[in-house]
């Protein structure tokens, strides 16, 4: 709409490109994973929600590999949403310490490893059969070769293709996180360089500001 305005004004777009020339594309790959991250708890939210309905194992009822599935992504929208609010409404284009980055998109990939492995070795796709016909040709549900069949167990196969695509959410998450820390520990390795060249210049400012009186009128 015309009477909208950007909530990043022209200085701050500036100080942004003078700060991290990378931004944009740190900013879109935030902006897609929280939107992978938001399709992934759903897909595993709907899948934990048939499996409550439709199912039960020996830790009660649901399958609590998919359970795990929800923290590193739930974490992902979270941190995402908190530090794209922070960068650019608050703190108006200020640029943060990118330590705060490689924590939190650690803990993110971190925990999307074993979220990816259990869902993977825990989906109920593994027990996908085909059916097995009997003599006349019709499948018979009751015979036990045929209980996970889709014509006798359908529910089994939406909640297959759930996880199936929630996995796949998750791994997009777990690379772009890779991405985003690669970048927050090659801008910390930046951070403590500048650092390191203003503290030195800041100390070779005030070595000479305090020199001796004599010293400053000879070299003078």
């Amino acid at each position: 709409m015309a009477g909208m305005r950007s909530p990043l004004t022209v200085e701050s777009r500036r100080r942004l490109y003078e700060e991290d020339s990378k931004w944009p594309l740190k900013a879109i790959l935030r902006i897609v994973a929280t939107c992978f991250a938001l399709i992934a708890t759903m897909l595993f939210a709907i899948a934990i929600s048939f499996e409550n309905t439709n199912f039960s194992n020996t830790a009660g009822n649901g399958d609590w590999t998919d359970g795990l599935a929800l923290a590193p992504v739930v974490l992902s929208v979270f941190y995402n949403t908190a530090s794209l609010t922070l960068h650019f409404l608050v703190r108006r284009g200020h640029h943060f310490h990118p330590a705060w980055h490689i924590t939190g998109d650690f803990l993110v990939w971190g925990l999307s490893i074993p979220a990816i492995i259990f869902a993977v070795g825990g989906g109920i796709f593994w027990y996908w059969a085909p059916a097995v016909p009997s003599q006349n040709g019709l499948v018979d549900c009751a015979f036990f070769f045929n209980a996970w069949a889709p014509e006798c167990n359908a529910v089994a196969y939406t909640i297959g293709h759930l996880e199936i695509a929630g996995i796949v959410m998750l791994f997009l998450v777990f690379i772009i996180h890779i991405m985003l820390f690669a970048f927050a520990c090659i801008d910390t390795h930046k951070w403590r360089k500048d650092s390191k060249l203003r503290g030195g210049a800041k100390k070779e400012f005030e070595l000479q500001y305090n020199k001796d009186p004599e010293q400053q009128s000879y070299t003078t």
